[in-house]
C-alpha cells in the first residue's frame, strides 16, 4: 500500500516538478560518477590526499608478504593490517615497518619512501621465541644431518661463502661478527641464512638484519645442523643426540 500511495501522489504532481526532480537526481548521480572516477585515476597514478594539509602528493608502495599469514603487520604504529600480502600507498619519507605476533620474535625494518616506487618485502618469516623441540630416532633424518658437508649441495647457487667472523652473499658483505661463526647454510627460499655462533644456532636475513635466535646448544662445539625442505623445522644434533625444533 505505502508504494503505491507513493506513486499516485507522484504522478499527481506536476510534470514540471517532476522533470525538475529527475534533472536533479541525475545530476547528483553523475557527479558521484565524476567524483570515484577522479579518485580511482588519481590513486591509479598513485596520488594520494594529505588531509593535514589538504594537499594532493605523490606515493611509495610499501608491500609485505609474511609467514605466519595471520601476523599483525605495522607501518609507523599505524595501518595495522592481519592477512599477507599486504601493500600501503604512504607519503614520501621514513617509515618503521613492523611485522608480529605472539610467541614469535618480530621483524622490523626502516624504510625511506620516495614517490612512484615500490618497496617491497616478500616472504619474510617470523621464527618461534620457544620452539617445541623432540628427539629424533629416524635412522633416514639423522643420516642427512650427519651427512658430509658439501657447499654444492647445500648452497646450490654457490654464491654463499663464510669466514670465522663474516657471511658473504657472493660480492656483497651480508654482516661481520665478533665472535666466531661456523656451519653456514641457506634457509630454503634463501631470504635468511642459518650459522652456529658459540652455544646457538642462530638465523639472519640475507640483507644482515633481524638476527634471531633459533635454539640454544648444550656447548660451544661445533655441531651439524639442516632445515627441513619447507623451513617450518630446524634438525640438528646437540651431543651426542639429535633434535628436531618446529620453528615457525
Amino acid at each position: 500500500m505505502g508504494y503505491h500511495k507513493v506513486m499516485r501522489q507522484y504522478h499527481h504532481k506536476p510534470r514540471d516538478q517532476r522533470l525538475c526532480e529527475i534533472i536533479i537526481g541525475q545530476g547528483i548521480v553523475g557527479l558521484m560518477i565524476v567524483v570515484v572516477s577522479l579518485w580511482l585515476i588519481f590513486w591509479g597514478f598513485g596520488y594520494k590526499i594529505n588531509w593535514q594539509n589538504m594537499t594532493i602528493k605523490h606515493t611509495g608502495v610499501i608491500y609485505l608478504s609474511y609467514w605466519p599469514k595471520d601476523a599483525e603487520a605495522l607501518i609507523s604504529g599505524q595501518n595495522k593490517q592481519r592477512s599477507s600480502p599486504y601493500y600501503s600507498q604512504v607519503f614520501p619519507g621514513y617509515y618503521e615497518v613492523a611485522i608480529s605476533k605472539d610467541n614469535y620474535q618480530p621483524w622490523t625494518a626502516s624504510i625511506k619512501v620516495e614517490a612512484d616506487k615500490v618497496y617491497s618485502f616478500k616472504n619474510v618469516v617470523l621464527f618461534k621465541i620457544k620452539p617445541e623441540i623432540q628427539a629424533l630416532t629416524d635412522k633416514d633424518t639423522i643420516s642427512s644431518i650427519d651427512a658430509p658437508f658439501d657447499s654444492l649441495i647445500k648452497n646450490p647457487q654457490g654464491d654463499l661463502v663464510a669466514s670465522a667472523y663474516e657471511i658473504w652473499n657472493g660480492n656483497t658483505l651480508v654482516t661481520r661478527f665478533s665472535k666466531p661463526i661456523s656451519g653456514v647454510i641457506w634457509y630454503p627460499g634463501n631470504e635468511y641464512i642459518g650459522f652456529q655462533q658459540t652455544d646457538e644456532i642462530r638465523i639472519i636475513e640475507k640483507n644482515g638484519t633481524n638476527d634471531n635466535l633459533l635454539v640454544k646448544l648444550s656447548s660451544s662445539n661445533e655441531t651439524k645442523f639442516i632445515f627441513s625442505w619447507d623451513g617450518s623445522s630446524l634438525l640438528y644434533k646437540n651431543g651426542d643426540k639429535y633434535y628436531k625444533a618446529d620453528i615457525n
